[in-house]
C-alpha cells in the first residue's frame, strides 16, 4: 500500500530529527520509505527542497545500467 504523508514541525531541525528517526524505523524493517524529503521555507517566502538521495544521480545511473543491459 503506497501512501503520502505530510508533517510539517515548527523547526528545521525537528524536522530533521523526524527524518533521522524515520530512517532508523526502515533499517529495523519496521517502515519501508519511498523517499523522505524536506521542504523548509526560507524567510523569503522560497521553498527549498532537501532529500537525502540525489535523484538525479540516481535516474542517471539507473538510465546507464538498463541502457547498457538492454544495449
Amino acid at each position: 500500500m503506497t501512501a503520502l504523508i505530510i508533517n510539517a514541525y515548527d523547526t528545521a531541525a525537528t524536522a530533521e530529527a523526524a527524518r533521522i528517526e524515520l530512517t532508523e524505523l526502515q533499517r529495523e524493517y519496521l517502515i519501508e520509505l519511498g523517499d523522505a524529503t524536506l521542504a523548509l521555507r526560507e524567510a523569503n517566502g522560497s521553498v527549498k527542497l532537501s532529500q537525502p538521495v540525489n535523484m538525479t544521480a540516481a535516474g542517471a545511473a539507473s538510465g546507464g545500467m538498463w541502457g547498457a543491459l538492454i544495449g
